[in-house]
């Protein structure tokens, strides 16, 4: 089972481009990366995240106004 993160998902329903994203949610460039594409490298086929800082994870969530929860997706 992977589990992945949903910002791109979440981004792109309030029309964010991952640029946006990263400067509104003040994250970093790779940060920014690492979470849109849920890798562990930032690119879009890379291998999926493993360890995530839970003090940015609940940024993310704060940002989007959502619970922990529902940054995660099962695939």
């Amino acid at each position: 089972m992977t589990i992945r993160l949903r910002v791109r998902e979440l981004a792109e329903v309030r029309k964010l481009t991952l640029a946006q994203f990263q400067r509104k949610a003040d994250l970093s460039v790779s940060t920014a990366r690492r979470f849109w594409y849920s890798t562990t490298d930032g690119s879009e086929n890379g291998e999926p995240l493993k360890a995530i800082r839970l003090d940015l994870i609940e940024r993310i969530a704060d940002f989007f106004g959502v619970t922990l929860g529902d940054l995660f997706m099962k695939e």
